[in-house]
């Protein structure tokens, strides 16, 4: 599991497609074929992900972005990362 506080994290880039799609995220995994989708939070912490962020700038994006408490933007990252993590989209650098 990604955990590294400090650590990159990168979409995958190998089989992976995925657009922006009026402000919200749909993607297709070309190895199993699933789709995600991901509302317009996700698809700045997404877009943050395709060049590679740390955890604490995606936390920071979403405090400075939508001007909710640093709390609920640390759950609602780490809940994307964990669910990017699951998915196998996610690498760390």
């Amino acid at each position: 599991m990604i955990s590294s506080v400090a650590s990159t994290l990168r979409l995958r880039s190998e089989e992976l497609e995925w657009r922006d799609v009026e402000g919200e995220v749909v993607a297709l995994d070309l190895r199993t074929s699933a789709y995600l989708t991901v509302n317009e939070s996700g698809a700045k912490l997404w877009s943050a992900l395709a060049s590679g962020a740390s955890r604490e700038q995606l936390i920071d994006l979403l405090v400075r972005t939508f001007k909710i408490p640093r709390e609920e933007a640390t759950t609602d990252v780490d809940a994307f990362i964990e669910m990017l993590t699951r998915q196998d989209m996610l690498v760390e650098e």
